[in-house]
């Protein structure tokens, strides 16, 4: 039973854990790829016992890790683990383990899911709005898709509460007097699980912060408190009903217009519109004769949009479509050798177009097919002017204009914030850079007030993006970007004010990484209008706002603690040094932010979705950055690595974290469908590749000097 208490042993099942996610995460893909749910491999690899490998070899599943992580969890507790009241902290982590751990696989034993229906007969002879009269409603077991035998429930089901917990997933309008209300229903005992695990999890880590860590450590960093002003703020009343205008002449960059129920600025509707064609936000132009006879070089997407609805016949002339494939080019019938095509150019091919945008195949050829025929029914829909309609303050309906805040909106693209970040990032590392080889005071100086200006340039982003947005501008891959190179640049800030002794080259790497995300978020990952609608269940709960902020501050400790690992590589050395206290402080920081986000995203799913937890790919990425954290700290506390060891190891924290944020969007799977970002899979690779040749390098050179 001793054997069973190793820390060996628990690493093994760490690494088991790992593989099985990583794994399983990519079994939803192609799952959906070939053409089936997603739901099949998470049964087959999270929800079951054995994985049939070639149909005959049985390897195991999530569930028999999870049991055999429970015996090592109990063996470690009777003969490993440390006894005294200043360990309890541990305990209570430890214990909240096995309670998720057992809860989970006997809670999986014991739950069932029902679909529930009912059908509301809408009586026509009365106003649209009528309830009309509801049918029973009716349950059937989840995997009863053709409904034939009801399950035995009564609609008391949907009241009662706990074993039984209801969520209603909406309306489905069947036709003009039939409405279809549909509920998902959990029989699940044991739900309170995830949130018991919360309570211990949570007490036992400040308990053993408070009087291990603490007590034993004068003037420890104060633990964060997350403020006020992350309560989400009530989203604005910018709905409004106006008739259409054919007055395009006076259209200004914060004139007002009506897009899907809407009120836009119209900068931002033809910034969007543009960048949706082209991919740009202003158009380059060429020979265009419009642009001889102005005198310029290049038309901004409003004057674009006013072009094609003021002088149709030249606007179509414009080479606005970008087209990705060279195979689309060809079975369109044209040049081969054009990046941007213009409507003239399409319109003789455009039922063909249709007709294989019409295909229900995931052929790339066919998705951007797709993609190009929805760009053309778009530009015609602003051509025939039912885009957009402008708000006139003559109109007689109800309109409500915030004009500070459309104001503000094109103030905000107009001042392009984060490109200055970006430059000052970059400016922060060449004199971080050259501050290494002077030595001087004044770079060094030089060098954090450029930190401290990006950091508060992107301090006033998202404080305008709040007041624009009239909400927490934390709801886009863009925006998450941006808050964690904020977070690095003021970690670099509060090192410089508050240290003494400070690790230069650190400052080299810091601010490389937020140069670099930086940049990926303005020339990669902003849209063209920054602030368009999103989908109302981001807009609906502080949990989703709180988890979003406190896993972005587990990203920036992971990557933060792989940026130091490099540096603490480098400088290798068979003893412990305040470098390597420093790698192991900001890995416990991210590893703690992670998992602390992820249970608040459960939180937040289980009001949104009515389940805590259901290993959609993104929930498993922000899992395998956790499991790879929890890796990392248990070979460091069972001596299994040594120092360089356990630096080299770290050094791959921002691979494994790029991968699990960016790599799980690549995959398009699961719920989590807001988050997806196309055009990442080369950077990401081309990332991922330098830094594995860094590594390398590094550790040769290391190598060498010993």
């Amino acid at each position: 039973m001793k054997k069973l208490a190793s820390l060996k042993v628990t690493v093994v099942l760490l690494v088991a854990f790992l593989v099985l996610t990583f794994w399983g995460t990519l079994a939803q893909a192609n799952a959906e790829a070939a053409g089936y749910p997603a739901s099949i491999a998470v049964d087959r690899f999270f929800d079951s016992y054995f994985i049939w490998a070639l149909g005959i070899v049985p390897l195991p599943a999530f569930k028999s890790i999870a049991i055999l992580a429970c015996v090592n969890l109990v063996a470690s507790m009777v003969f490993r683990m440390p006894r005294g009241w200043k360990n309890t902290g541990l305990w209570l982590m430890h214990v909240a383990l096995l309670v998720l751990l057992a809860g989970g696989v006997v809670g999986s034993e014991i739950k069932r899911e029902y679909n529930g229906f009912e059908v509301i007969a809408l009586n026509s002879a009365e106003l649209p709005d009528s309830s009309g009269t509801a049918q029973k409603l009716k349950f059937y077991a989840a995997d009863d898709s053709l409904g034939a035998e009801p399950a035995n429930l009564d609609e008391s089901v949907l009241l009662a509460g706990w074993p039984y917990y209801a969520h209603f997933r909406g309306d489905l309008p069947m036709s003009k007097d039939k409405v279809i209300s549909m509920y998902k229903v959990y029989f699940d005992p044991l739900h309170f699980v995830p949130y018991a695990f919360m309570v211990l999890f949570l007490l036992g880590a400040v308990f053993h912060y408070v009087v291990k860590v603490r007590s034993a450590r004068k003037g420890a960093v104060q633990v964060l408190a997350l403020v006020a002003g992350l309560v989400a703020m009530v989203p604005a009343n910018s709905q409004a009903s106006a008739q259409p205008s054919t007055v395009w002449e006076g259209l200004k960059a914060d004139s007002p217009v009506l897009v899907d129920s809407a009120v836009r600025p119209f900068d931002s509707f033809a910034r969007g519109f543009l960048d949706d064609l082209s991919g740009r936000v202003t158009f380059k132009c060429g020979n265009v004769p419009y642009c001889e006879r102005l005198e310029v070089r290049k038309l901004s997407a409003g004057n674009v949009v006013r072009l094609i609805l003021n002088n149709p016949e030249e606007a179509k002339n414009l080479a606005l479509f970008k087209v990705l494939r060279s195979d689309v080019l060809e079975a369109l019938r044209l040049p081969a050798d054009s990046r941007y095509v213009s409507y003239a150019e399409l319109a003789p091919s455009r039922n063909l177009l249709e007709l294989y945008a019409s295909r229900d195949d995931s052929h790339p050829a066919t998705s951007e097919m797709k993609r190009l025929y929805a760009n053309v029914l778009q530009y015609e829909t602003v051509k025939n002017g039912s885009a957009f309609s402008i708000v006139e303050e003559s109109s007689s309906e109800s309109v409500t204009v915030d004009e500070n805040r459309l104001a503000a909106e094109v103030f905000y693209h107009k001042a392009n914030f984060a490109l200055i970040a970006f430059i000052l990032a970059f400016i922060a590392c060449l004199l971080a850079s050259l501050n290494l080889i002077f030595r001087s005071r004044k770079l060094d100086v030089a060098a954090n007030l450029a930190c401290i200006a990006t950091a508060g340039i992107l301090a006033v982003l998202f404080a305008l993006r709040t007041y624009v947005a009239a909400r927490v501008p934390l709801s886009s891959l863009y925006e998450i970007v941006l808050l964690v190179a904020m977070l690095l640049m003021a970690f670099e800030a509060g090192a410089f004010i508050f240290c003494k002794r400070r690790t230069f080259s650190l400052m080299i790497s810091v601010t490389f990484m937020a140069a670099l995300l930086l940049f990926f978020a303005k020339f990669v990952l902003e849209p063209g209008d920054t602030f368009r609608p999103i989908p109302a269940v981001l807009n609906s709960s502080v949990f989703l706002t709180i988890h979003v902020f406190t896993i972005a501050l587990g990203f920036a400790g992971m990557i933060l603690s792989g940026v130091v690992a490099h540096v603490a590589l480098l400088r290798a050395s068979s003893e412990r040094t305040p470098l390597d206290s420093l790698l192991y402080g900001t890995l416990v920081f991210g590893a703690v932010f992670t998992m602390l986000g992820t249970l608040l995203g459960g939180v937040w799913a289980d009001f949104a979705w009515g389940r805590f937890w259901g290993f959609d790919p993104k929930e498993c990425g922000a899992l395998l950055v956790i499991l790879w954290a929890m890796l990392l700290l248990h070979l460091r506390v069972g001596r299994l690595v040594d120092t360089h060891g356990f630096a080299l190891l770290n050094c791959f924290n921002v691979i494994v974290t790029f991968l699990c944020w960016f790599g799980v969007n690549l995959l398009g799977v699961g719920l989590h469908s807001y988050g997806f970002q196309g055009g990442t899979a080369m950077w990401l690779a081309i990332f991922v590749a330098v830094d594995v040749l860094l590594i390398v390098l590094i550790e040769r050179l290391v190598a060498r000097r010993s």
